[in-house]
């Protein structure tokens, strides 16, 4: 799992991948994949977003990707 514009470069996030490796997917997966994305993040606070605002993006976003690649892969 890999987040941008979060920190000053890209972020590679191992625990949240690790977070949902072997797993179907499910609300507790998903929960630990968005925390270790927020727990990742170091954003900076500009005219383009908070960093309240990126944190919690960040977590959304890796949530919904997850559940569109779950999806596309034959997963329910």
């Amino acid at each position: 799992v890999s987040l941008g514009a979060v920190a000053p470069t890209v972020l590679l996030v191992a625990d949240a991948a690790r977070a949902i490796i072997g797993s179907n997917l499910d609300e507790a997966a998903l929960e630990k994949l968005g925390s270790a994305c927020s727990a990742a993040c170091r954003p900076i606070d500009d005219k383009r977003g908070t960093i309240e605002f990126r944190t919690k993006v960040a977590a959304v976003l890796a949530k919904r990707a997850a559940r569109i690649a779950y999806t596309r892969a034959g997963g329910k």
